[in-house]
């Protein structure tokens, strides 16, 4: 009872550091720089109480409505919060929010001084079915897995306000992204295995093997990179990176290496947690086993989980990739044009980097839980 009171603490205590480092960053340490002014600007939520006209066709072969709506929109917040106002809905092929009766909807109001406000359909109303989708996969994880599968999100939750709260705006402001990412690794990763296994060598192992994996494909990030001539200049968002740098002191070159890191943490965790793990349950079931036995043992379960874990990376960034693929096709691009493109350079030097990491936390897990299990010579 009171190593676990002890491990929650530890636990607490750097959530809670963390949010005081990450308030008082942002309150003092960014940047502010805003390539548009958007001060007359507001999305704002609405209903469609009646569409009063339209005249639509159906592409049956795109999936969307063409034409032309007229609605009568309820807004249902910000300063026009009750009215109904009408709206000229466009439908093109580029954006086609196709309204009905009682569809919510977001609504670009544009509000300049001494202009009569204009509004238009930015999209549809997302936020209720997309937390919905959230509920669903929490009461999942929580019915399956238990405590465990609450600590899970709150390791989930950790991560992704480390890096929105804290990696993003450092990057933005000009800090070095390598450091920022790391930094980010080492906090998420502590915090995820604290709360899933406690202060134990298990632990231990499993945020040094992680950390392991983690530099290493970093360091081969670094290797591809220069010998592939890409960085962050590379990326199809180089205009809008050179226009930020120049305000805040952007790292654009070093840009990548932090999506690299992040990318693939989940899959390197994943790994050395894993093999942490069955080393301790086989352990457990025979201590007498040698530091060399137990490596061995390590790197013949690592074995599987470096196929699988090698598929899910490459074909994760080749996923993500699916739909630039097709345009390059319809372009006739040619293979070796397409291999020595910026964009597919960068896609997959991330997934060889990726897998990587993942490749090298097998030894460095088995190695590094063989040694804190067995106080026995090789």
């Amino acid at each position: 009872m009171k190593d676990k009171v002890k491990n929650n603490g530890i636990v607490i205590g750097i959530i809670l550091l963390t949010i005081l480092v990450v308030t008082g960053f942002q309150s003092y340490g960014v940047k502010k720089y805003s390539r548009y002014s958007t001060d007359t600007l507001h999305y704002e939520k609405g209903t469609v109480v009646e569409v009063s006209s339209e005249d639509v066709e159906y592409k049956e072969s795109l999936g969307i409505y063409l034409g032309r709506q007229v609605l009568q929109v309820k807004m249902t917040e910000g300063e026009d919060k009750g009215k109904t106002i009408e709206i000229i809905n466009h439908l093109v092929n580029s954006h086609s929010v196709y309204a009905k009766k009682n569809s919510r909807l977001i609504i670009t109001a544009d509000r300049p001084e001494n202009i009569e406000p204009y509004y238009t359909v930015y999209n549809y109303d997302r936020s209720v079915p997309s937390i919905c989708g959230l509920g669903i996969l929490v009461v999942a994880i929580c019915a399956i897995g238990g405590v465990k599968g609450a600590k899970a999100i709150t390791g989930l939750v950790y991560s992704m306000y480390l890096i929105v709260g804290l990696v993003i705006p450092a990057v933005y402001s000009g800090y070095s992204p390598i450091t920022f990412s790391i930094i980010c690794a080492a906090l998420s990763t502590t915090v995820t295995l604290l709360l899933l296994n406690g202060q134990s060598k298990k632990t231990l192992a499993a945020i040094l093997a992680t950390v392991s994996g983690v530099i290493g494909s970093l360091i081969l990030f670094i290797i591809l990179s220069n010998i592939l001539h890409i960085n962050g200049s590379s990326s199809s968002e180089a205009e809008g990176l050179i226009l930020i740098q120049q305000e805040t002191g952007l790292q654009i070159k070093d840009v990548l290496f932090a999506g690299v890191l992040i990318s693939s943490l989940g899959a390197i965790m994943d790994v050395g947690m894993s093999i942490v793990s069955a080393l301790h349950e086989v352990y457990y079931r025979n201590p007498n086993l040698t530091v060399r036995e137990l490596i061995d043992s390590g790197l013949e379960i690592g074995k599987d989980m470096i196929g699988t874990m090698t598929n899910t990376l490459i074909l994760a960034f080749t996923g993500s990739a699916f739909v630039t693929l097709l345009v390059f096709v319809s372009y006739q691009v040619q293979f070796h044009q397409l291999l020595s493109s910026n964009y597919l350079a960068i896609e997959i030097a991330q997934g060889i980097c990726g897998t990587f990491g993942v490749v090298i936390t097998v030894p460095a897990a088995s190695i590094i839980s063989a040694y804190l299990l067995s106080k026995k010579n090789l």
